[in-house]
């Protein structure tokens, strides 16, 4: 009877442990969707690192489907109370995509993908604390209470744009693989030197034109010339011709 209850026992486990997501997972999905809420938003500095911390605590709490709407999203939703403003907060529940970003379909799926479909796709640049906040801020380190209750948020600082850049985990890498800029200034590199050695081939062309025509009015002039000798020289003879 031990024997069935354990191997039960690690059964279950063996299977919550295939549900839940892994950090770097749930840290992935939480900057791609901070990153959208910011964007639509249209949140402040401080308003973007907090939502950072909220949704990366929410991803990292879901074990099994029964978690995505238990309550560890009724928490996220009062933190994210106490840090958008009222107009802010509207916005966010009307949005099913940040309001209710996680659902169930064969493990945890993400619904902000219906509305944005490119993984790659970045507005800002990471939070400051991306590689080091780890539940800090959440409830379970905060006495199960919000952190959040009483902040004052500022307005005024605007969040840092995207950048891309190469980084040093393979996962995020295969994800935000970066446009491959020194091809692309090599390529107007060698594109600008391909003109200018068409325009020199062309200037060279037009001067041997040049030089061409010039010399045919020159041959012309000379031709003329030798024809007006002529007839001089025909008007001689026939004068002497006539005096005689």
């Amino acid at each position: 009877m031990k024997k069935m209850l354990f191997t039960l026992m690690a059964m279950v486990t063996m299977t919550i442990s295939a549900q839940a997501m892994t950090f770097n997972e749930a840290r992935r999905e939480a900057f791609f969707l901070t990153d959208k809420m910011a964007y639509e938003l249209n949140l402040s500095y401080s308003q973007y690192e907090a939502v950072y911390e909220i949704n990366l605590d929410y991803l990292t709490a879901l074990a099994v489907s029964d978690d995505i709407f238990g309550f560890y999203w009724e928490r996220r939703n009062e933190d994210l109370s106490f840090v958008l403003s009222t107009y802010q907060y509207h916005t966010y529940m009307a949005r099913e995509y940040f309001y209710r970003p996680v659902y169930w379909q064969s493990g945890f799926t993400f619904r902000i993908y219906t509305h944005y479909t490119d993984r790659r796709l970045f507005y800002f640049a990471r939070p400051s604390h991306y590689a080091t906040y780890n539940g800090g801020h959440s409830w379970r380190n905060n006495g199960n209470r919000s952190y959040y209750k009483g902040l004052t948020f500022e307005r005024s600082k605007a969040i840092p744009n995207y950048v891309p850049r190469q980084r040093s985990d393979r996962s995020w890498n295969s994800m935000n693989r970066p446009t491959n800029m020194n091809q692309n200034i090599n390529i107007n590199r060698n594109t600008n030197v391909n003109v200018n050695r068409n325009s020199n081939i062309n200037n060279n062309r037009n001067s041997n034109v040049n030089r061409n025509t010039n010399e045919n009015r020159n041959r012309q002039t000379n031709v003329q010339r030798n024809t007006n000798t002529n007839r001089s020289n025909s008007g001689g003879s026939w004068r002497n011709g006539g005096r005689r």
